[in-house]
């Protein structure tokens, strides 16, 4: 880990302890306790999501793959989501292990994974705009939220829908042969030099699929947009199981908050200290309590350590 990583983290922990003891931690521990056994029904509602992401990944292979039935193909799924959760690679280091368990686990063609993955990237990224900009609606126009809040909301689409262009950009180009180019520039193209015809081989691919699968193109999007904006199922379910009750309107913009702080601190390990001071800042601006919206980031938090370690299990023990 370099010096930029080791201080990053530590400004994430000190963020993180900081807002715990402004939040008072007995108050945020009373409120996460009162779960029980619930907590439990938050972990397996997550599933839900879990299953549109899973649709969107799968609809982005060519309809002539085989894949394993969806469950082993959700397991290769969460072995790359872990290691997206828990190093920070901008949420993209995941990416290939992905396909290298469905290769390892389940035969499947190392150029249709590849090529999936950044097809269902893209598609992603372009439901996650959509996403943010229903989120950008809602805050300004139902719920008079905070101007300068919302701001951040409206640049951070920005942001997402510029990284967007770019992505798709670069696929116009060929990404993987444009990586080779860099590669070659940096002088690092010796171990990529012998995979040429593999990479031009993904491009293809990539490109053959946006042209001829229209249709599972527009699936994979439409299952990432559902992935989203179910997460104001997440946020619902614990609010109700802490004692406050929250409209849908308010629990989808919460979560878009959320979303929003995580996308523009991506770089920050696991988000720690971001998500716990986005809700702290959601929550206060509703009048709801900044303690609550502390108490609801840890129980997602909980939640997403636990699917982690889930995934990582599944990475660890995927033949080598």
């Amino acid at each position: 880990m370099n010096l930029l990583k080791k201080a990053i983290l530590v400004i994430a922990a000190a963020l993180f302890a900081w807002i715990i003891a402004k939040s008072g931690p007995l108050l945020i521990w009373h409120q996460i306790v009162a779960l029980n056994w619930r907590i439990l029904v938050v972990i397996a509602a997550y599933l839900i999501i879990y299953y549109f992401d899973t649709m969107g990944w799968r609809l982005a292979f060519r309809r002539e793959v085989k894949l394993p039935d969806l469950w082993r193909f959700f397991l290769a799924r969460q072995a790359g989501e872990a290691l997206n959760y828990t190093t920070p690679t901008a949420y993209i280091g995941g990416e290939p292990v992905k396909a290298l368990v469905l290769r390892k686990r389940y035969g499947v063609n190392i150029i249709d994974g590849l090529s999936s993955v950044v097809i269902a990237k893209t598609t992603l990224f372009l439901s996650k705009v959509i996403f943010l900009l229903i989120g950008i609606t809602l805050a300004f126009n139902f719920l008079k939220f905070d101007r300068l809040m919302a701001t951040g909301i409206l640049w951070t689409f920005i942001g997402v829908f510029a990284l967007f262009v770019v992505f798709a950009l670069l696929q116009r180009k060929g990404l993987f042969m444009l990586g080779l180019k860099i590669a070659r520039k940096f002088k690092l193209n010796e171990m990529f030099e012998d995979k040429k015809a593999h990479l031009e081989e993904i491009d293809q691919t990539i490109g053959n699929f946006y042209l001829k699968e229209r249709l599972r193109l527009f699936g994979s999007f439409l299952f990432h947009l559902l992935g989203w904006i179910a997460g104001a199922i997440e946020v619902y379910i614990i609010l109700y199981f802490i004692g406050v009750r929250v409209d849908w309107i308010r629990a989808f913009v919460i979560e878009v908050f959320l979303k929003t702080a995580n996308s523009a601190f991506f770089f920050v390990p696991a988000a720690i200290g971001v998500q716990e001071g986005a809700g702290y800042l959601v929550l206060s601006a509703m009048g709801i309590g900044g303690e609550i919206g502390v108490a609801l980031s840890i129980v997602k938090r909980i939640r997403e350590i636990t699917w982690a370690g889930f995934g990582l299990f599944i990475y660890w023990t995927s033949p080598k």
